[in-house]
């Protein structure tokens, strides 16, 4: 038995789980993914166990979060050590705040176990709290979550609630078109994974060009200020990787 049959099985067999998928009807139960967020080995995962628990999955690049369970409702995914990186680079609530406009019920949801955070030293309580308390003042939501199993549960119960209380289903919204050139540049160089404005910006200054980034080495990337193994590791999976044509992803 795979992860997802384990984990359609537990849902089936808790009542106290059950309890909470509203039945949708004949509504289509339709969850949008980002293409990067789908392209990432976790987010493989919580979109085929998605698809087990009877969500239509439709992969785009969104520019706004990583999941649309709803008309209005986003949901922007970091896990702990995302969410380290993108609070010590300062651009974490420029892009909540930028997706709350365009999606006025806007969720961060923290995924993984809090008292990780305990070993960055580049962190303390006081300040990850500070912010977490300044999104909650901001009406911007946070839900935790264990794994990615757990997240995918959470994903498909909102989405199954949006349903039942009549809401329509979600709509991509995109970023205004600029004819700005830097604005393309940046644009460009933060389809990256984990990587914001302000970390788009370090790059291209490195590395003078989107092209310069997109060619750099892992060696290369390291050098810009903020830049850690786990970044790293991300971007040059999606630079790297043989593309494949899509006939085994939902649609």
């Amino acid at each position: 038995m795979n992860y997802c049959e384990e984990v359609f099985c537990e849902v089936e067999e808790s009542p106290s789980l059950v309890s909470f998928f509203p039945n949708s009807g004949d509504k289509r139960l339709r969850i949008f993914v980002d293409s990067r967020e789908a392209s990432t080995k976790n987010g493989k995962k919580i979109v085929e166990i998605m698809n087990r628990l009877g969500a239509e999955i439709v992969v785009r690049k969104l520019d706004f979060g990583d999941f649309l369970v709803g008309y209005d409702v986003a949901v922007e995914r970091k896990t702990i050590h995302d969410l380290v990186g993108t609070l010590t680079q300062r651009f974490l609530f420029d892009q909540l705040f930028s997706m709350k406009k365009a999606y006025p019920q806007s969720i961060l949801l923290i995924e993984g176990y809090m008292g990780v955070l305990r070993k960055f030293r580049r962190i303390t309580p006081e300040s990850l709290n500070g912010a977490l308390f300044a999104l909650i003042q901001g009406n911007i939501p946070i839900v935790p979550t264990i794994d990615y199993k757990d997240t995918a549960i959470f994903l498909v119960t909102a989405a199954k609630q949006l349903l039942k209380e009549g809401r329509e289903t979600a709509v991509i919204r995109h970023r205004p078109k600029s004819k700005n050139l830097k604005n393309k540049q940046l644009y460009a160089v933060t389809g990256l994974p984990h990587v914001g404005p302000v970390l788009a910006k370090k790059m291209l200054k490195k590395r003078g060009s989107v092209r310069g980034v997109f060619c750099s080495s892992k060696k290369e990337f390291m050098e810009v200020d903020g830049v850690g193994s786990l970044i790293t590791s991300g971007i040059v999976e999606v630079l790297d990787a043989p593309y494949e044509d899509g006939e085994d992803l939902p649609k």
